[in-house]
């Protein structure tokens, strides 16, 4: 009998971490890669060298990210070799979110802040991890640039805009205006988190495979960490909860 009751006063704990961990979350809208160039006015790739987190909340996960820029995708020439990020992660009205681990390769999408013309927001797009996936796409992707950031002391490019792909490629590509992204988002897989805080594609959407493969991916969220640590601290409960009554 003890041992019911120690369970149940477990399961109390364990069950507010849960609801708070579901306030906190970004859907996933499928955005397909072609999409996100189209509507970007900065792209660039590089790696996060330093994540600082300003607002934890149960609403939002907001942080500033000091990011180095190896290669500028689209956009204005001038982007320095190290640029700041702000208000990336989980916002309040917006769909995406981003997550921008230091360690990791990433491409991408930006604006400049209104508030400083220093420093740069992500648009309601998830940044895409570098993988192998991404480096093909990257070259199958037309109207992309292939740009070393200022100051930049190499040249850490890969391989964009291959002219096998895109022979009659035009860099001049018409940036449709922000407030009107949403009715041209294509949403062909839809995707949001599962109860264990993790991305999953929902099955009620459908690709036809005779599309060129960088029209038929989406968001690749694989690979990211957990914002929430209720899940973590569930498993240690549990854990020694069954060393101890069992």
């Amino acid at each position: 009998m003890t041992t019911i009751i120690r369970i149940i006063l477990i399961c109390f704990i364990i069950f507010p971490c849960n609801i708070n961990g579901e306030r906190r979350r970004c859907m996933n809208t499928g955005v397909l890669f072609t999409d996100k160039i189209i509507h970007s006015p900065i792209i660039v790739y590089g790696e996060p060298l330093a994540k600082q987190i300003y607002v934890d909340t149960d609403m939002e996960l907001l942080f500033n990210v000091t990011f180095r820029v190896d290669c500028i995708f689209k956009g204005q020439e001038d982007i320095v070799n190290r640029i700041n990020i702000t208000e990336a992660g989980i916002k309040m009205n917006r769909s995406a979110c981003q997550w921008l681990d230091p360690g990791k390769f990433y491409v991408v999408f930006l604006e400049k802040c209104e508030s400083n013309m220093n420093v740069y927001c992500p648009l309601d797009f998830q940044e895409r991890i570098v993988d192998d996936m991404t480096y093909e796409l990257l070259e199958k992707t037309c109207h992309l640039t292939r740009i070393p950031s200022l100051h930049s002391t190499s040249n850490n490019c890969p391989n964009v805009s291959m002219t096998e792909f895109c022979p009659n490629d035009e860099i001049d590509v018409k940036i449709i205006p922000k407030q009107k992204q949403t009715e041209y988002v294509q949403p062909i897989i839809k995707t949001s988190f599962n109860n264990a805080n993790q991305f999953y594609v929902q099955p009620n959407g459908t690709i036809s495979n005779d599309k060129p493969l960088v029209a038929r991916i989406a968001d690749n969220p694989h690979g990211h960490a957990s914002l929430s640590t209720c899940i973590s601290l569930w498993i240690l409960i549990i854990a020694v909860s069954a060393t101890i009554f069992f």
